[in-house]
């Protein structure tokens, strides 16, 4: 229906809504986030999954998370405080989010305590501002260093040639949920500038489990202790070859879900999250045979933690206040002075300066934790690119990390890339990562209450197969397969060691194995659309990991409707069982979209439509035998140029 009305819409000259005419360029993407340079993602030496800016914006996107959920193999999790990310079969409960490297424009969002970056509203920004995110499947070590075991997931900026001028996005839904997100983009010449401001507040749901009962909430009801609050400035400017970039961003989650035995329906369990980071940047054109760059940022993060436990009329406050500062510099040069090579050279370092893990009650004082450490860490990287012949290249590289306190890691990548036809691509590669334990895992001990720090763990290491294959079907669409094997070793398990107290220890190796299919096209009169399939299994020496879903089905159609003025969107996903108690669920999200002028557009959104039951895993830290996923939400979105 909606395929015939596009094309009878299309016969009678009528326009097309410019969010759905984005394929026509499907096959030239070109992506950054392969080998931290620009080229194209047929070419490109790993398999690489692409979300442009206006499906995001058909969609209805907010939030990072929103888009890569949309892409093959990707399902996302959480504790309803914060969120996490599974790929390739791989998303233990509890882990959150420390093997998925995650980038701004390249820039390293993993933070230096937790070592984790996550997509939704703890990531520094919005979808809004988001030009292109890529999704880089297998260990990207040899390029990034630690955390990119499973992959890099960067998003690509705009400048302000991409939205040039004054833009307001304000939106009303559900649960006393409000958005406000402005912009402003300017280009002349050589020099280009993008400001952005987003803010963000809900009350979040009411939630009713029998885990929550307690004085405060007898039958396990909880209202009004969801609520988030957000908000994110970004500034972004260049002039020649020089960019400079600044975030900053903060986030007020409150919890309802009693984490950590903390008081059901009492609040005052709450978390806030501050990050803020500046990177100046050079990219060089090429001169002769040589090319430079060269970045460096200085960043800082927070976690504050508040519990309320004992007396829900006078509770006990326990307080968490983690946070760190680091610098890192960058320089990297490239070098195509051989016939048929183009070989990068780089070295990398970073300073983590002040560390801090503290942990106490206000009253009466009890001190439990309180430890501050310092880190170093370089690396030097090779990556040769040689043509072997018209349609052949081999890729060749290698990283050798250096991180204080562990031996020396190497991590190489091969990648031998054949193009049949100037639209199709089939490739092989292989790849090795680590991951160095992170600063909590190693040092958080709270004299004896929950945990024991454990200064002896090891890096997990990761080795990767795959294949991949992409080809044009036709003019305007695409199909695209990756099959993979994975083996992860010394992996880190927070396991129970007795008297009432965990530790994180390297006890687990896991095998995972799976194949992503992807199609996605344009059809007449501006009728878009993707879908993708995932099969997966993973499992270690104590059987199939409970957070892995065996397959994974999801899609999108955005579609002009009779009236020129008006389009409507669709996605959808559906996965397979988690665990004992998780049983397959599927969610529909849909947006109907006015656009009254070209610079004033409304919409109205629909998350999760057919308000479907829905949940995640249960995660340590809660009671919960199950972590309830969002219900039925709607939305009213105004977007207006000036």
């Amino acid at each position: 229906m909606l395929v015939a009305v596009a094309q009878a819409q299309a016969q009678a000259g009528a326009p097309v809504p410019e969010a759905l005419q984005d394929l026509d360029a499907l096959l030239s993407t070109e992506v950054e986030g392969v080998s931290r340079q620009l080229e194209s993602a047929l070419d490109a030496p790993a398999a690489v999954s692409t979300l442009s800016r206006a499906e995001a914006q058909a969609l209805g996107h907010r939030t990072v998370a929103d888009m890569l959920e949309r892409l093959p193999g990707v399902y996302l999790g959480g504790s309803r405080g914060y969120g996490s990310v599974g790929l390739r079969g791989f998303n233990r409960p509890g882990d959150y989010n420390a093997r998925l490297l995650m980038a701004i424009d390249g820039y390293r969002v993993n933070d230096a305590v937790y070592d984790q970056a996550l997509p939704g509203r703890e990531f520094p920004i919005p979808a809004d501002w988001v030009k292109r995110l890529e999704l880089v499947s297998g260990p990207a070590s040899s390029v990034y260093g630690s955390n990119a075991l499973l992959g890099v997931a960067n998003a690509v900026t705009l400048d302000g040639r991409d939205a040039p001028g004054l833009h307001l996005r304000a939106a009303l839904g559900r649960w006393n949920s409000g958005d406000v997100v402005l912009s402003h983009g300017w280009h002349e010449g050589g020099a280009d500038l993008f400001v952005g401001l987003a803010l963000h507040r809900s009350d979040g749901e009411t939630l009713q489990d029998p885990a929550l009962r307690g004085p405060a909430s007898p039958d396990g009801r909880v209202a009004g202790l969801d609520g988030t609050r957000w908000r994110s400035l970004f500034v972004k400017g260049r002039l020649q070859g020089w960019r400079l970039t600044l975030v900053s961003q903060e986030r007020l989650k409150d919890m309802a879900t009693a984490p950590y035995g903390t008081l059901p329906g009492v609040a005052g369990t709450r978390f806030t999250d501050r990050y803020d980071y500046a990177e100046a940047a050079w990219d060089g054109d090429w001169r002769d045979d040589w090319r430079t760059a060269l970045r460096g940022n200085v960043s800082r993060s927070n976690f504050a933690g508040r519990y309320a436990y004992g007396d829900a009329a006078a509770p006990l406050i326990n307080r968490d206040d983690i946070g760190a500062t680091w610098a890192g510099l960058d320089a990297r040069v490239q070098w195509r002075g051989w016939i048929n090579h183009e070989l990068t050279l780089g070295a990398k370092a970073r300073r983590v300066f002040d560390a801090r893990q503290r942990n106490f009650d206000e009253s009466p004082p009890a001190t439990w934790l309180d430890r501050r450490d310092t880190q170093a860490q370089g690396a030097l990287y090779a990556q040769d690119q040689w043509r072997l012949a018209e349609r052949w290249t081999l890729t060749t590289g290698g990283r050798i990390d250096r991180v204080q306190g562990f031996d020396t890691a190497f991590s190489p990548r091969l990648a031998l890339v054949a193009r049949p036809s100037e639209n199709e691509a089939v490739k092989l590669l292989f790849g090795q990562g680590f991951r160095v334990p992170n600063l909590s895992e190693r040092f958080y001990d709270d004299a004896g209450a929950t945990q024991v720090a454990n200064p002896a763990l090891r890096p997990e290491r990761v080795r990767s197969v795959a294949l991949a294959w992409e080809r044009a079907v036709g003019a305007r669409s695409r199909v695209a397969l990756q099959l993979y094997q994975d083996r992860f070793a010394r992996l880190i398990d927070f396991t129970d060691v007795g008297g009432g107290l965990s530790q994180y220890r390297n006890l687990s190796s896991v095998r995972s194995h799976g194949l992503d299919v992807e199609a996605q096209g344009l059809l007449g009169g501006g009728v878009q659309w993707r879908a993708s399939a995932s099969v997966q299994h993973a499992h270690s020496d104590q059987g199939d990991l409970a957070n892995t879903p065996h397959w994974i089905f999801k899609g999108h159609l955005l579609a002009p409707l009779p009236r020129p003025d008006w389009s409507a969107a669709l996605q959808w996903q559906a996965l397979g069982r988690r665990a004992s108690n998780v049983p397959p669920w599927a969610t529909l999200d849909a947006v109907l979209r006015w656009q009254a002028r070209p610079d004033s557009t409304l919409a109205l959104r629909a998350l999760n439509l057919l308000d479907a039951a829905t949940w995640n895993p249960a995660l340590p830290e809660t009671a919960l035998s199950r972590i309830p996923r969002e219900r039925r939400r709607v939305e009213i979105d105004w977007q207006q140029a000036f």
